[in-house]
C-alpha cells in the first residue's frame, strides 16, 4: 500500500506540472496558477506514503491531497487520487478495527 501511495503521489506531481507546462491561457487562473495546489498535493502525498505505517494521522494526510489535487487540476489528477485513495482508505479501516482513530 505504501508503493500504491508513493505512485500516487508523484503521478500527482507529474500530472501537476504537465497541467502548468501546457496550460492554453496563461493570463487567466485556470490549470496554470492552480496547478500548484496538484503538486502540492503530491508532495503531501508522498509525505502521507513514507509515513502510512507509522502515524495515524497518515490517511488524513492523504486526504488533504486528494483535495488539494482535485481543487487545483481537478480531472487530470484522477488518478494519481485513486491510487492514494486505495491506501486511505485501507488504512482508515485498519485504524477503525484496532480502535487507533483520532
Amino acid at each position: 500500500m505504501k508503493t500504491v501511495a508513493m505512485i500516487g503521489g508523484l503521478t500527482g506531481v507529474f500530472f501537476s506540472l504537465f497541467a502548468m507546462l501546457f496550460a492554453l491561457v496563461d493570463d487567466s487562473y485556470t490549470l496554470g496558477n492552480f496547478g500548484l495546489l496538484g503538486v502540492l498535493g503530491g508532495i503531501i502525498g508522498i509525505i502521507a506514503s513514507f509515513q502510512l505505517y507509522k502515524n495515524k494521522f497518515s490517511p488524513f494526510l492523504l486526504l488533504i491531497a486528494i483535495l488539494l489535487g482535485f481543487y487545483g487540476i481537478f480531472y487530470l489528477f484522477l488518478i494519481p487520487a485513486i491510487l492514494m485513495a486505495i491506501p486511505m482508505i485501507y488504512q482508515f479501516i485498519r485504524l477503525t478495527r484496532e480502535g487507533k482513530v483520532p
